[in-house]
């Protein structure tokens, strides 16, 4: 197999804590054909330092102010050249031959545009704290109800440049639009693993800003793309959200294994990367 370009952009501004695991993340998979583009906002904290620590695997580095995550990730794929294309936030992990997962995938899957996986969630110790375990993909579904994990997604260059990429103008919404617009050009499937991790802690833009910025945008995408409620919808939501929290507790209740964790929760997911996340000597 000829391995496609991967291209992948971390945003980035003050994550000194949690930067380090993420590039590791990335580089740490080895893949032969990956370009890794950081995009920091100017920080102020070690990320800066971290960084360079690193220089040798991005074929883009920059620490500059920007408009924000958006306007970050949209100028950092502009600089991209790959056949597959993704971000991922400078506090999230992906998980061990992710990579060869997503490339290995799209090549099986000719008339796929868009990939993602289940998610699995960690706290600010990298502990394993609970799962999103997700139902084949259903656009219907997904339109209305934004479950589809960020940091597990993977599209075909083709269908981002379709759709025109990410809109800037979004602070918190941003991927549920891109994903959105990818539902209505395109063709989306759940991968039966897990791709990465996504962190959540106090300080994520996810905490801060859901009920407020959060609620808002993700109004404006049901406005900008026509997505309307019909009556069912109302049961249909309870429905979907709670047989995916169902689905999960079961799922780590009886140990169930997929590729990209281990068994149950609430172990550290540096043991899935046998303890090379936290730092050491840097890739060659």
């Amino acid at each position: 197999m000829a391995y496609p370009k991967i291209s992948i952009v971390t945003p980035s501004y003050n994550q000194g804590p949690f930067i380090e695991q993420t590039i590791r993340s990335v580089i740490l998979q080895r893949y032969p054909n990956l370009e890794y583009i950081m995009m920091d906002g100017g920080s102020k904290d070690e990320t800066v330092e971290i960084i360079d620590r690193y220089e040798r695997h991005f074929a883009h580095a920059q620490s500059a102010p920007d408009r924000g995550q958006s306007d970050a990730i949209r100028n950092g794929l502009a600089r991209s050249t790959g056949d597959i294309m993704a971000y991922l936030n400078s506090d999230d992990l992906l998980a061990p031959d992710a990579l060869f997962e997503i490339a290995d995938f799209f090549e099986r899957n000719p008339k796929i545009d868009v990939v993602y996986s289940h998610r699995c969630a960690i706290d600010e110790k990298n502990l394993v704290i609970w799962y999103w375990q997700l139902p084949p993909h259903n656009t219907y579904l997904m339109k209305r109800w934004d479950l589809i994990p960020q940091e597990t997604t993977f599209w075909r260059r083709a269908i981002y440049e379709k759709v025109g990429g990410i809109d800037a103008s979004f602070r918190f919404a941003m991927d549920y639009d891109l994903f959105t617009k990818f539902m209505l050009n395109g063709r989306l499937a759940r991968n039966d693993r897990f791709h990465g991790a996504f962190r959540q802690h106090s300080e994520s833009k996810t905490s801060r800003l859901l009920e407020t910025v959060g609620r808002a945008e993700i109004e404006r995408v049901w406005h900008d793309h026509g997505i309307r409620s019909h009556k069912a919808d109302r049961f249909l939501g309870v429905g979907f959200t709670k047989g995916v929290e169902i689905a999960s507790a079961v799922f780590t209740q009886n140990k169930r294994f997929r590729p990209g964790i281990l068994p149950g929760s609430l172990y550290l997911y540096d043991r899935i990367w046998g303890n090379q996340l936290r730092g050491g000597s840097v890739p060659v």
